[in-house]
């Protein structure tokens, strides 16, 4: 027989499991935990691909820490669904291996992104000519699952891919690249280290021109492979982040970007970013200056950039020099709610002098960038290791030639005579500049290959 007393203590006891439960599924979950959450499904589903490479590997591996080192063991509700994911994400960190901290605390200095004060980017055809010039020379790194046998893009919209809220800009178009680059040399294209880790990394993913002004497909002329890893580095010491690759095949038809190779850019210099934000065809972003040099390998900027944008050229916007790369910075998106109710992404906007920053990788701070129609060289392939291919258009004998986009930069050295020649292909008689002299004449010679270098340069 049950007392009255001990009926009104069960009810109690009921009462306040009834209440525990109720409090825990009306638990709101926070906006960090969505981030968190939804990084490692983007994660994951970037890496569940034939041509994944180890950057994404890395990027699920320590999207799961993040999310267990701050979330761990938390139910809470999500769009009407009671969360709780903390056993399958330590089974699938399980299959995963094992990360430090200090790469997970680096992690989120990885993708360069965010607004500062107004929105500055412009589709290329909108921009300025010269920028439009600049533009041809930037690359985007894509992978060929990301188009079909004719070329077309099959990839999700920016607004899919990233649980957009209505109304945000490029909304609907296409996000196809991972990483962005650009040409140092007709054959050479710089990007970030995090963008191409290994072999693996430069084997199976393409580089592609002219993705620009929404396209939504590309060409075989127009899709490049990559050859090999010229240098790289990825240090979390010394913040270094680049990575130098040869193409499979030179680039013909347009310039390359003159880098800086001395000194440091000056704290306010006006700036230009051009890349692929979020995967978006080319955005070109003027507008930003230079925060801060002091750093020993990068500077601080205040670019419109988000992920995507890793690898991006950074120019001066008074000389067109390429002052750096693009690699990391603040984060893309804050989570608000839609106008229909549910949680949405929208980009982040910070003044002018707020937030985090993005950080750039030094030109001056790379290894491996041959420099073009660099004197040295090319007198050393000239007149020294004869290494050069021949030719006798113009010469009754054969001189040694360097030849790029319908031009050609000839020499030939005879005792201590040295000359050197520039003419266009087609026209081999009508030298545009020429030197015949003594080899000890080094501003005669350079002259003439100088005149060559500044045709191509953009």
């Amino acid at each position: 027989m049950v007392t009255n007393k001990f009926r009104n203590f069960l009810l109690i006891l009921l009462s306040g499991v009834s209440l525990i439960s109720c409090n825990e599924e009306d638990k709101k979950c926070s906006d960090e935990f969505v981030v968190s959450y939804q990084r490692m499904g983007d994660s994951f589903e970037a890496l569940y691909k034939p041509r994944s490479g180890s950057f994404d590997l890395k990027n699920l591996g320590e999207s799961i820490d993040l999310f267990l080192a701050d979330h761990k063991d938390i139910t809470c509700t999500y769009n009407g669904s009671k969360l709780n994911p903390t056993t399958e994400v330590q089974a699938m960190r399980g299959a995963l291996p094992k990360l430090k901290r200090k790469d997970i605390e680096s992690f989120l200095k990885v993708f360069p992104k965010v607004i500062y004060g107004e929105d500055n980017r412009e589709e290329v055809s909108n921009s300025p000519i010269a920028y439009q010039a600049w533009a041809s020379g930037t690359m985007a790194q894509i992978s060929q699952d990301e188009w079909d046998s004719n070329f077309n893009f099959t990839s999700k919209s920016y607004g899919d891919q990233f649980s957009l809220c209505p109304g945000e800009r490029f909304y609907n178009e296409l996000s196809v690249s991972r990483c962005s680059g650009f040409l140092v040399a007709p054959d050479i294209v710089v990007t970030a280290g995090h963008c191409v880790q290994n072999e693996n990394d430069c084997a199976n993913f393409k580089w592609v021109l002219d993705f620009k002004d929404g396209a939504t497909k590309t060409s075989a002329e127009k899709v490049f492979s990559c050859e090999n890893i010229i240098s790289r580095d990825l240090n979390d010491e010394n913040s270094l982040d680049y990575a130098v690759l040869r193409l499979d095949r030179p680039v013909t038809g347009r310039k390359f970007f003159r880098i800086r190779t001395s000194g440091v850019v000056s704290k306010g210099a006006g700036l230009v970013l051009i890349g692929h934000p979020s995967g978006l065809s080319t955005k070109v972003a003027a507008g930003a200056i230079v925060r801060s040099s002091s750093a020993d390998h990068y500077f601080e900027t205040n670019t419109d950039s988000f992920g995507g944008n890793s690898g991006s050229a950074v120019i001066n916007a008074e000389t067109g020099v390429v002052e750096g790369i693009l690699v990391r910075g603040d984060s893309d998106f804050d989570i608000v709610d839609g106008p229909d109710g549910n949680r949405c992404r929208v980009e982040r906007v910070c003044a002018n002098d707020g937030c985090q920053g993005e950080e750039v990788t030094k030109m001056t701070s790379i290894k491996g960038i041959p420099l073009i129609a660099d004197p040295t060289a090319i007198k050393k392939g000239f007149y020294k290791d004869k290494n050069f291919p021949t030719s006798k258009e113009g010469l009754p004998l054969e001189f040694f030639t360097y030849s790029y986009g319908g031009h050609s930069l000839g020499g030939l050295k005879f005792l201590d005579r040295c000359g050197v020649h520039f003419y266009q292909d087609g026209n081999p008689e009508l030298w545009e500049n020429f030197f015949s002299g003594a080899c000890s004449d080094d501003q005669g010679v350079d002259q003439v290959i100088n005149t060559f270098g500044n045709l191509f340069y953009l």
